[in-house]
């Protein structure tokens, strides 16, 4: 039986796993109409910390209740997400609150402004996120990609090698000139 090395073996693992993770993602928000955000702010502390990355899904604003977290833009169009402390049904409005914030927020949520309800969050993975939407990150991402695989091509050259080595000394101590001594 081949031994593995251990640093082979997790190399492998943790390249798999982020690999399925991202796959993973990327299936949620084609499949399931699923949108990825990032908490820039502290106002959903401690349920959201910032450099979070939550998932929001799409949904009916009538279908929304209190405590619900949701993700909406405000007038200038910058998204916040917050929890729902009240609705008014009739006039199609939502009061929300942050987490973290003493007061409610100073203007209600029209439902045409909601974007989704939150169904999870993932701490600290929103700042790969947003390294990942500016130029720096996407050369740094291409870079981490072509050194793991660099790293895996000169790992597998390594143990190829060592194979090899190995063959050759097993065929050598198997000659009967004497010098295996069989």
């Amino acid at each position: 039986m081949k031994k593995i090395p251990i640093f082979r073996w997790l190399f492998s693992a943790v390249l798999y796993l982020i690999i399925a993770v991202v796959l993973l993602m990327l299936v949620m928000m084609l499949v399931f109409g699923l949108k990825l955000y990032c908490v820039q702010t502290g106002s959903m502390e401690p349920t959201y910390p910032v450099g979070s990355m939550i998932v929001v899904e799409d949904v009916e604003p009538t279908a929304l209740e209190t405590g619900d977290v949701i993700t909406f833009t405000v007038g200038d169009g910058t998204v916040v997400t917050h929890r729902i402390v009240g609705i008014d049904r009739q006039t199609r409005q939502i009061e929300t609150k942050g987490d973290n914030n003493n007061a409610a927020d100073s203007s209600q949520i029209s439902y045409e402004n909601v974007i989704g309800r939150v169904k999870f969050g993932i701490p600290a993975v929103g700042y790969a996120v947003l390294l990942l939407k500016t130029n720096f990150g996407r050369i740094m991402a291409g870079g981490f990609i072509v050194a793991v695989i660099g790293v895996n091509l000169i790992v597998r050259m390594y143990d190829r090698d060592c194979e090899e080595d190995e063959k050759e000394q097993s065929e050598e101590s198997q000659k009967p000139d004497g010098s295996g001594q069989l």
